[in-house]
């Protein structure tokens, strides 16, 4: 089979030549007409925060709130640890503690969700040694 290389396309010309030739003429079937679709005006594009918002991702300004909330606790056990270890009293840590404890919550990304989680916790186990120690708030 010998392979030629492509031509470009005849357009009318080359329906005539068949149809004057008697070869064989491509007629689409009645039921194969073509259609033509109405055109309608697009729509705005919409903003990605709110596309995020509806397909169930959380407000993106709700996900940065939680994870400063995160690091200042970060923070907060950090320099428990540093009081700790130098043998002075943690002072207000517990108070600060307590208070991002109480601005928990669920961000709607499962990955930062488990992270803020694992904080929390930490910071559970701290208040209640601090509480158990007779820390005062």
């Amino acid at each position: 089979m010998k392979i030629e290389p492509v031509r470009g396309v005849q357009g009318a010309q080359a329906s005539q030549r068949a149809r004057e030739t008697g070869g064989p003429a491509f007629t689409p079937a009645a039921s194969e007409a073509p259609r033509v679709a109405a055109m309608s005006a697009s729509a705005p594009t919409p903003a990605l925060d709110a596309v995020l918002l509806l397909q169930g991702e959380g407000a993106p300004d709700k996900r940065r709130s939680q994870a400063r909330r995160g690091k200042r606790a970060l923070d907060v056990l950090e320099r428990l640890a540093q009081s700790l270890l130098e043998g002075r009293a943690p002072g207000g840590l517990r108070g600060e503690l307590q208070a991002l404890q109480a601005q928990s919550q669920a961000t709607g990304d499962p990955g930062l969700d488990d992270v803020l989680r694992e904080i929390d916790t930490r910071t559970l186990v701290e208040l209640a040694k601090l509480e158990r120690a007779g820390v005062p708030a």
